[in-house]
C-alpha cells in the first residue's frame, strides 16, 4: 500500500468522524429473475455501491434488513433463537420489513460461510486510529498486502473494518474475547471505563453495512479467503503495543454488563439506564440491579424486572428518582422506546398494529375485519315500510359500523308505488341525458305526485 494512500487514508477517517454519511432506503422493483418472490431488492450496502439481494445469496452472504429511517439503524430484536445460525435470505423476512428497510446487517460466522470458510470482520475502531496511527495503519497495510483482492472498508465513525473469510475458525461469542484489542482506563467517576481499539466480529455477530459504510478496496460480495494464522500475525503485533486490560482484582470487581438481557424491551430499559448513568451491578434469577453514584444513601438498588409481558422498576430506597414500589418503567421515564402495557379491559393488539404504535408501519398496511351485520328472521308476509325503517334504526342502535346500506320492498305494482309516494316516500333517478329529466318529470306528474327536486351534481376540477 502506497504511502500516501495510507496518508490519505487517516485523513479521511478523520473527515467521516467528523460528517458521517446517511443511509439510503431499499428499493423494491418487480421481480425478472424468480417466480417464487413477487419484488426484487436493491440495497444500498455501501456509500455508492448498490447490491441486489439475489446477488447477496448467490454469494452465500446471510443478511436481514436493518431501520426505519436514518437515525433507527436497528435490525429485528429477536437474535437469541437458533433460526440465526442458519442463513438468513430475502424470503426469510417479510416483504412489509423490506419495504421499511434503510440497508442492511451481514451475519457473521457460521451464517455466511462458504466452502467451510466463515465470515469475520476486524473492525479497528477511531479511538485506535487517534492513539497509534502509525501503528494501526501498519497492520492494515500488512493485512490488504497479505491477499489479492483485500476487502477494506471505511466505517460511520471513522473506524475501518477489514473483512475475510477464515478457513476452520470460528471467532469465539464472547464479548470478552469481541473485544480483542482494548485498554482499562478505570477512573473514580467511572470505574468501567475502557477505550476498545480493535473488536473482531465472529460467531452469531451481525455487522450493520449500509450507505453511511464506505467500500475502500475490494469487492462485498467476494471477500478473501485468509488462514488464521497469517492474518492474526500483524493482528497481535498490534496487540503487544496496545492491549493493557486492568488488573485481575479490578476486574473480579467490575461486572460487565450482559450484550443481551433476553429481550427486546429488556435491552431498551438497559440502554435507559446507562443513558442516565447508572452503574449495573449483578443480576439474581430473572432480576438485574443497578446503582447511581448521586443516589443517597449509596447503597440504595434499582431493581429491573420483565414480568407478564411488563417492564418493571423499583428502588430499594427513597430519594433515588425511582418508586419504591414496583411500577412499570414506561411510568418512570417516557423515551425509553418501550410501549405502555394495554389495559386489561382492551383487546390485545397484533404484531402489526404494535409497529404501528412505533411508527415503522402504516395503518393502511392493517386488513380490517369486516363488519358483520345480525341476519333478522322476518316472520309474516305484510311487512311495511316502518317496519323496515324499525330494523334499520335498530342496527344503528347497536352501534355497528356501516360502511354501505342497500335498502328496498318489493315486488312493485302500481297500487304500491302511488301509496309509497304520496305518503312522503322519496326516490332518486340518475339519468344519463339532461333531456330525460323533462321526460321522468312528465311521468311523475301524470301519477299526481305532489313535487320533483331537480339537482344537478357540482363538478369538481
Amino acid at each position: 500500500m502506497a504511502v500516501n494512500f495510507l496518508e490519505e487514508l487517516l485523513q479521511r477517517c478523520h473527515q467521516r468522524h467528523e460528517k458521517p454519511l446517511r443511509q439510503r432506503k431499499t428499493v423494491s422493483a418487480p421481480t425478472v429473475y424468480t417466480k417464487n418472490y413477487p419484488y426484487q431488492y436493491t440495497v444500498y450496502c455501501a456509500y455508492q455501491y448498490p447490491v441486489m439481494l439475489h446477488d447477496l445469496e448467490q454469494a452465500d452472504i446471510s443478511f436481514m434488513p436493518m431501520g426505519r429511517a436514518p437515525e433507527h439503524d436497528q435490525g429485528p430484536g429477536n437474535f437469541g433463537s437458533r433460526r440465526f445460525l442458519k442463513p438468513q435470505r430475502t424470503n426469510d423476512w417479510q416483504i412489509r420489513q423490506w419495504d421499511a428497510s434503510w440497508g442492511i446487517q451481514i451475519y457473521t460466522g457460521i451464517p455466511s460461510e462458504r466452502a467451510g470458510a466463515r465470515w469475520h470482520d476486524l473492525h479497528f475502531k477511531y479511538e485506535a486510529l487517534c492513539a497509534a496511527p502509525d501503528a494501526v495503519l501498519a497492520c492494515i497495510e500488512a493485512l490488504v498486502n497479505i491477499v489479492e483482492n483485500p476487502l477494506l472498508t471505511l466505517g460511520k465513525s471513522g473506524g475501518l473494518r477489514f473483512t475475510s473469510r477464515i478457513q476452520d475458525y470460528l471467532h469465539a461469542d464472547t464479548a470478552q474475547a469481541k473485544l480483542y484489542i482494548y485498554k482499562d482506563t478505570p477512573t473514580s467517576e467511572n470505574p468501567h471505563q475502557r477505550d476498545v481499539y480493535l473488536e473482531v466480529f465472529g460467531e452469531k455477530g451481525h455487522a450493520r453495512w449500509d450507505t453511511r459504510y464506505e467500500i475502500l478496496l475490494g469487492d462485498l460480495l467476494n471477500p478473501p479467503v485468509v488462514a488464521k494464522e497469517v492474518l492474526f500475525a500483524p493482528v497481535d503485533a498490534l496487540r503487544a503495543k496496545l492491549h493493557q486490560p486492568a488488573s485481575s482484582e479490578l476486574i473480579e470487581t467490575s461486572p460487565k454488563i450482559p450484550l443481551t438481557f433476553g429481550s427486546r424491551d429488556l435491552d431498551l430499559a438497559k440502554e435507559a439506564f446507562l443513558k442516565r448513568g447508572f452503574s449495573y451491578v449483578r443480576q439474581e434469577n430473572e432480576c438485574h440491579y443497578w446503582t447511581h453514584p448521586d443516589n443517597t444513601p449509596r447503597d440504595a438498588e434499582v431493581s429491573l424486572l420483565e414480568s407478564d409481558g411488563i417492564i418493571w422498576v423499583r428502588a430499594s430506597a427513597p430519594d433515588t428518582g425511582i418508586p419504591t414500589l414496583s411500577t412499570p418503567i414506561v411510568n418512570v421515564w417516557d423515551d425509553t422506546g418501550i410501549l405502555p402495557p394495554m389495559s386489561e379491559t382492551r383487546t390485545s393488539i397484533s404484531t402489526e398494529m404494535r409497529h404501528v404504535r412505533e411508527e415503522g408501519l402504516s395503518p393502511l398496511a392493517i386488513k380490517r375485519p369486516p363488519p358483520v351485520l345480525d341476519r333478522q328472521d322476518r316472520t309474516g308476509k305484510d311487512e311495511t315500510l316502518e317496519r323496515d325503517v324499525l330494523q334499520i334504526q335498530d342496527i344503528f342502535d347497536r352501534g355497528v359500523r356501516i360502511l354501505g346500506l342497500i335498502s328496498g320492498r318489493g315486488p312493485w305494482n302500481e297500487h304500491t308505488e302511488e301509496a309509497y309516494f304520496h305518503h312522503g316516500g322519496a326516490v332518486c333517478l340518475n339519468l344519463p341525458k339532461p333531456r330525460d329529466v323533462g321526460s321522468a318529470e312528465e311521468h311523475f306528474q301524470g301519477k299526481d305526485i305532489p313535487s320533483v327536486i331537480h339537482w344537478k351534481p357540482r363538478t369538481y376540477r
